[in-house]
């Protein structure tokens, strides 16, 4: 049997389907409250932070109702819930193999967000003082709520328009005075950009970023 989560994610489809077998079951069980364990330590770690619970790990699988994984249920099954386990077992493998299952995996991604969308203090990790962290994390905050917002309404269009891109442009939105302390007036110049950033890549053309931020200035204020 596997003694490390690093064997256990790396066993084929086919391993786990033997240990499914009647003969096998309790091997199989212990694996997956092994994984369960696991995973639920790391989810206590994002859930000890303000910032980690923006860990898109953690945000799928919460999408997916688990805030928890359920130790003692797996302790509890029996063979007829094979199916209902492996169910599990596929849920727990997609978020232990995610990097940003762990802080430091999801801090290593904001940090490279912040290098790519060229965000000065956002996604920082330390801050000179309690007040400046206040305020960046609360900033960092209100940016992830709404971009997963926009993930919900728009799904799949973001990442094939470019999801960098579109994060740059919810940056400089929320940065605008006045204007980024609405979330309905960003969310709304959020919306608008997207559907012209999609029109523009049907149609062919570059549309240009500093003309619709001037747009919104003139729109909004």
């Amino acid at each position: 049997m596997a003694n490390y989560i690093k064997d256990i994610l790396n066993m084929d489809y086919n391993t786990i389907i033997q240990l499914t077998k009647k003969e096998n079951f309790d091997q199989f069980k212990t694996i997956l409250e092994r994984m369960g364990k696991t995973a639920n330590r790391r989810i206590k770690t994002l859930k000890s932070t303000e910032i980690g619970q923006f860990s898109p790990a953690y945000q799928n699988l919460k999408d997916v109702g688990i805030t928890k994984f359920d130790i003692k249920k797996i302790e509890k099954a029996t063979s007829s819930d094979t199916g209902k386990l492996l169910h599990e077992y596929s849920v727990m493998k997609k978020f232990l193999e995610s990097k940003t299952s762990r802080l430091s995996g999801w801090n290593a991604v904001r940090s490279g967000i912040r290098k790519r969308i060229k965000a000065k203090n956002l996604f920082r990790k330390e801050f000179k003082s309690k007040r400046q962290a206040t305020y960046w994390i609360n900033r960092e905050k209100k940016f992830w709520k709404m971009y997963n917002k926009l993930v919900d309404e728009y799904g799949g269009i973001i990442s094939q328009l470019d999801s960098d891109k579109i994060q740059k442009m919810l940056n400089k939105i929320q940065s605008l005075k006045k204007i980024g302390k609405s979330d309905d007036v960003v969310q709304d110049a959020m919306e608008t950009y997207i559907d012209e950033l999609y029109k523009a890549k049907q149609k062919g053309y570059k549309l240009n970023d500093d003309a619709f931020v001037d747009e919104v200035k003139i729109k909004y204020v």
